[in-house]
C-alpha cells in the first residue's frame, strides 16, 4: 500500500471539507447581514400609577336648615344639590300638613329621575358628531357595574346604576335619537309639584342664614365629621369619629324645627385616611397628591396633604388631604373608598424582549429607513414585561438616546449598527 498516495488523498479531502466549511460560514454572514426577517414597532407614551386603596371619611363645615316648629308636610326644594347660594337666598318652600308614606316615596322616586334626565342633557360644549367619547364612558360604567356586583357592592351598583343610564341617554341625543329630555323634565316637575301642593298649603319658605353651596340631604354626621375638628384633631379622637353613630336627632332641632337641608360654608373640604406609620414613609406633608374616588365614577382630585397626625405610642397615622375643588355632581357619601397615587412614571413603552446591551450600554436597535442602529434606553419601572423609558430630552447628550417616533426591532437576527435591511 503507497503511504504517500494515501496521505495526499486524505489532505486533498480535509483542504476540501474546510473550503466547503468556509464557504459555509460566509455565505451564512453573507445572507444573515441582508436578512429581511425583522419585525418593528413605533415607540408609544405610557403613563403608569402606583396607588394605594384606603377607606376615607369626609370632613366638610355644614350649617343646618331647619323649618319652624310645627307640623311638615312635604317639603318642595328649589335648589339642585351643589348649588351656591347668598345670605338670604330662599331654599325651599314647606308645606303644612302631614305628608303620607306614599307621597314621600313618590316624590323621593320623581327626584332621581329629573336628576338623571338633567345630567342626560348634554353641555353646549359636547363634541356632538362624535360618539367615541360617550361610548368609552357607556362601556366603563357598564363594566365597574359588573365588577362592583361580583364584589358584592349591590349598594354601590345600585347608586351608580343611573349613570349608566345617563350615558345611554345622552347617546341618543348625540345620535340624533332625540333632541333632548327637556319635556320629560317639564312633566316630571309638575307632578312632582302636585305631590307636594296636595300635602296641604304653604307655610314658609325657608331661606339660607349664611353663603356657601345647599344640599338638601342630611346624613346626621354633620357635626360628627365637621372640618372644625381637624386643626387639633388626634389619632385617638379620629378613632371615636369613626365609631360614632349618626346623629339622627339633627332631624329635628332644639325647638321642633324639622332639618330641610344644609349650607356647606366652607370652600376647603378634607378627607381622613388611617394607614400604618411603614406606609405614611411614602406621603410628605404639604405635597399635592391625586385622589382617585371610585364611588364618583373614579374622579380624579388633586388634594394636598394638609397634616400627618401621629401618636408616639401607636404605629398608625391618619392622612389629612385638603382640596377647594367642589366637582358638580360630587357624592359626598361620608365613608368612601378612595384611591392615592402616590408614584407616576411617564415615558416610552419599551418591550423588555427587546432590550440589549452592547458594550456595557442598554439599549435597543431600531429601524430608519433601511439602516439598523443602536439606541440607548434609561428605564424607570419595569411593569408587566415593559421598560418605562425617561424621554429624550433633545439636547446633545440625549443625541444617541431612544426617542419618540422610533421603530424598534422586536424581532431580528444578527443585528448591528450600519447593517441595511432590504
Amino acid at each position: 500500500m503507497d503511504l504517500k498516495y494515501l496521505a495526499g488523498v486524505l489532505k486533498y479531502v480535509v483542504s476540501t471539507v474546510c473550503s466547503i466549511g468556509l464557504v459555509v460560514f460566509l455565505m451564512y454572514h453573507i445572507i444573515g447581514s441582508l436578512t429581511t426577517d425583522v419585525e418593528t414597532a413605533p415607540i408609544s407614551y405610557t403613563t403608569q400609577e402606583q396607588a394605594s386603596e384606603y377607606d376615607a371619611y369626609i370632613f366638610r363645615g355644614e350649617s343646618l336648615l331647619y323649618t319652624s316648629p310645627g307640623d311638615v308636610g312635604n317639603i318642595n326644594f328649589l335648589l339642585g344639590d351643589g348649588t351656591k347660594v347668598s345670605v338670604g337666598e330662599e331654599v325651599c318652600q314647606v308645606y303644612a300638613g302631614n305628608a303620607s308614606a306614599e307621597s314621600s316615596i313618590a316624590l323621593a322616586e320623581i327626584e332621581r329621575k329629573l336628576e338623571l334626565l338633567r345630567n342626560s342633557n348634554l353641555d353646549e360644549n359636547i363634541n356632538y358628531s362624535d360618539t367615541q367619547l360617550i361610548d368609552t364612558a357607556i362601556n366603563d360604567a357598564y363594566y365597574t357595574l359588573l365588577t362592583r356586583m361580583a364584589d358584592g357592592a349591590a349598594g354601590y351598583a345600585m347608586a351608580k346604576s343611573d349613570d349608566l343610564v345617563s350615558a345611554m341617554n345622552q347617546r341618543q341625543i348625540i345620535t340624533r335619537h332625540v333632541e333632548n329630555f327637556d319635556a320629560q323634565i317639564k312633566a316630571l316637575e309638575a307632578e312632582r309639584a302636585a305631590l307636594i301642593t296636595g300635602s296641604g298649603t304653604a307655610a314658609e319658605s325657608v331661606y339660607s342664614d349664611c353663603a356657601g353651596y345647599y344640599y338638601s340631604d342630611i346624613d346626621g354626621f354633620e357635626n360628627i365629621f365637621s372640618s372644625s375638628k381637624i386643626s387639633n384633631l388626634t389619632l385617638d379622637e379620629y378613632d371615636s369619629l369613626v365609631s360614632s353613630a349618626a346623629e339622627i336627632s339633627l332631624q329635628k332641632n332644639a325647638q321642633g324645627g324639622t332639618n330641610c337641608g344644609k349650607i356647606v360654608t366652607e370652600y376647603n373640604w378634607y378627607i381622613g385616611v388611617k394607614i400604618t406609620t411603614e406606609e405614611s414613609r411614602s406621603y410628605t406633608e404639604g405635597y399635592t397628591y391625586t385622589v382617585i374616588f371610585p364611588y364618583n365614577s373614579d374622579l380624579r382630585i388633586s388634594m394636598i396633604l394638609d397634616r400627618m397626625i401621629l401618636q408616639a405610642d401607636d404605629d398608625r397615622v391618619v392622612l389629612v388631604f385638603r382640596t377647594n375643588t367642589i366637582p358638580e355632581h360630587f357624592s359626598f357619601l361620608r365613608r368612601q373608598t378612595v384611591q392615592i397615587v402616590t408614584n407616576t412614571w411617564k415615558g416610552y413603552k419599551v418591550p423588555i424582549s427587546a432590550v440589549r446591551i452592547i458594550d456595557g450600554v442598554q439599549g435597543v436597535y431600531v429601524l430608519e429607513g433601511y439602516i439598523v442602529y443602536f439606541r440607548r434606553i434609561d428605564p424607570l419601572r419595569e411593569i408587566d414585561g415593559y421598560f418605562i423609558c425617561r424621554e429624550n430630552s433633545g439636547s446633545e447628550d440625549d443625541a444617541d438616546m431612544l426617542k419618540l417616533y422610533d421603530h424598534i426591532i422586536i424581532n431580528g437576527k444578527n443585528l448591528y449598527t450600519g447593517k441595511i435591511i432590504s
